[in-house]
């Protein structure tokens, strides 16, 4: 159970990551910083006032090169500062390291602004012909192109990259709430107290086997963050709001056009996840959350018991060292030079496991250009973690590949398609998992798995906060503020909605607006379920056709941000430009629950 966290200093280092591979000591990266400052006074003396006159393919590629390799530094000190603070938000000299590095880059930000304004206005006929000479940075032309439509005055571009941190303030802020400020008391539970945080509520009690645990801490939790409901929704009105402004100043119809403007797809992609998902898979998963309350012996199902594992005394522990086994045998049907790229996380500490006070929670990768990922986990011993770690060495596998084949101004996927990739690999490790044991329990621990973890994060969890946000950025279009009375019921109003009757959506619920970073990203949540869409057919296809079918996905994987994610899918041989791919994953997500219901009763 739940313990008193440790203080950073306290944990092992062979837990942590090993930011020397970014700088070896705080004095690089000062030096990192210089660097970053030289490179910037070169572009804006070089480049400066002069690029709209250039006439030369060559001296275009000149400068986008030097523009470039800029923009590798600043990844380089960024990622530093960020990954630093965000293992030990409590430490004052990562506070301000973060902070400085963040007034840097926006300082350089508006310096450089002048970069992609200019070239807008540089004659079509040289900006076709630098295109031409050097291929592979197709996409960067056509982003150039396609900003061109919503530019602002070059002034005013340079006014907004300067400000950028103040415009980043409500997410900062939000997570200086989450993580530093809110105190959460200890609570009663089963004759003892119990000390609760932020992590140990989200990675231990919410999943907790027993219910009293579970309900009385997620009251205990959602008190507490009632007394930050107010807080929480101006920051986020705040964030709302900044886009509706922006979306207005560039001449967009409305936010929803901004925000998909920049993932490369249209509203109609963004609307069939929400719309088919709310009333296809929802019956799906009432039967799901009914079968959970059975095999519990729940008096009912409430809220707080949906993250529970259907056999909790099921899923053993599994240390940091054991775990290597699950994802060596889990990924290596993508072929030997794949699975060796992803077993190096082991050896040179791509991934921080440790849980300490301060700590970000969730998990996330970053992948600073051709250095390797870094992955955010806090690991608690359960199998099940096993997912997370496949699902982030996804991520890292798929940004080295594309930052292979790809220069760096090519390397960033859309939104749309950044979380198939590693939902992939969720789905590889199920499959290779059912193949090895055919025990009806260990079969029904491994569906259910695919069901907690897999997808009801990525089609429910995330999907629920997609058609939550819809009806938040509707509001903000029709010049609707935001408060956390409004909050609250269209956060209840959308959980009512999908689980009906076969969920108690017990007080506390609604606020669940205030526990997720999404919410700051745009319109990022709905991607997790379009991503595992697109997961699922590939990791069907490489089920039943094998090599070829691993072939493609390593190609889609290899064209980075090259491509948009309709052409992605296309080169995994999938066609996203129908519903078919999302219907198929609905009545797959079905038919696992199909296979749990009669493992139960076989078990019962």
């Amino acid at each position: 159970m739940s313990q008193v966290l440790p203080l950073r200093s306290e944990v092992p280092e062979s837990l942590t990551w090993n930011l020397k591979d970014l700088f070896s000591d705080e004095a690089a990266f000062e030096a990192g910083l210089a660097k970053v400052s030289e490179q910037t006074d070169e572009l804006v003396a070089g480049f400066a006032g002069k690029i709209a006159s250039l006439q030369e393919a060559a001296d275009i590629m000149r400068l986008i090169h030097a523009y470039e390799k800029l923009l590798i530094s600043i990844d380089r000190i960024g990622n530093y500062a960020y990954l630093s603070f965000s293992v030990d938000m409590t430490d004052d000299l990562r506070v301000s390291r973060l902070q400085k590095t963040e007034a840097l880059i926006a300082q350089i930000a508006s310096q450089i602004s002048f970069v992609d304004s200019d070239l807008m206005d540089v004659n079509p006929d040289v900006m076709k012909s630098a295109a031409e000479s050097e291929p592979a940075y197709q996409v960067f032309f056509e982003g150039i192109e396609r900003r061109r439509r919503h530019r602002l005055h070059p002034e005013t571009e340079k006014v907004l990259a300067a400000l950028s941190p103040a415009l980043e303030l409500p997410h900062t802020v939000y997570e200086q709430a989450k993580h530093a400020d809110m105190a959460f008391p200890d609570f009663q539970a089963g004759g003892k107290t119990w000390p609760l945080s932020f992590v140990s509520f989200e990675n231990d009690y919410n999943l907790d086997a027993s219910a009293e645990i579970r309900r009385e801490a997620f009251k205990a939790f959602s008190a507490t963050l009632r007394h930050y409901q107010n807080t929480v929704a101006a920051l986020y009105n705040g964030e709302v709001q900044k886009q509706k402004i922006m979306a207005g100043l560039r001449g967009f119809d409305s936010v929803f056009d901004y925000l998909l403007d920049d993932q490369k797809v249209d509203r109609s992609l963004f609307d069939r996840q929400i719309d088919l998902i709310l009333q296809e898979l929802a019956p799906h998963m009432r039967r799901y959350a009914r079968l959970l309350a059975k095999t519990h012996g729940l008096d009912r199902m409430t809220f707080a018991d949906l993250k529970i594992a259907l056999d909790a005394g099921y899923d053993p522990k599994v240390t940091v060292e054991e775990s290597k086994r699950y994802i060596s045998s889990g990924l290596r049907v993508l072929g030997q030079d794949y699975h060796d790229l992803v077993m190096q996380a082991y050896d040179q500490r791509w991934v921080d496991f440790a849980s300490n006070k301060g700590k970000s929670t969730g998990g996330f990768c970053s992948s600073p250009y051709q250095l390797h990922g870094y992955i955010l986990l806090s690991w608690t011993g359960r199998l099940s973690e096993v997912f997370t770690l496949a699902h982030e060495l996804g991520h890292a596998a798929h940004f080295a590949l594309n930052q292979q084949h790809q220069p760096y101004l090519a390397t960033e996927p859309s939104l749309y398609l950044v979380e198939a990739p590693s939902t992939c690999n969720e789905m590889l490790l199920s499959q290779d998992l059912l193949s090895q044991n055919d025990d009806p329990r260990f079969q029904r621990w491994v569906l259910a798995s695919m069901i907690q973890n897999t997808y009801f994060h990525n089609f429910v969890t995330h999907l629920l906060e997609a058609a939550y946000q819809r009806e938040v950025y509707q509001l903000a279009d029709q010049g609707e503020f935001l408060t956390a009375t409004v909050l609250n019921k269209i956060k209840r109003d959308v959980l009512e909605k999908f689980w009906g009757d076969a969920v108690e959506i017990t007080e506390g619920a609604e606020l669940t607006w205030m526990r997720q970073p999404h919410y700051y990203m745009g319109l990022y949540s709905y991607t997790y379920s379009a991503g595992l869409t697109i997961a699922t057919a590939a990791s069907q296809r490489i089920r039943r056709e094998g090599e070829p079918a691993v072939e493609d996905w390593l190609t889609a994987l290899k064209a980075g941000g090259s491509v948009s994610p309709v052409e992605f899918a296309r080169l995994a041989g999938i066609d996203i430009n129908t519903d078919q791919p999302l219907r198929d994953t609905i009545a797959y997500i079905g038919s696992i629950i199909d296979q749990l219901e009669t493992l139960s009763e076989t078990l019962a």
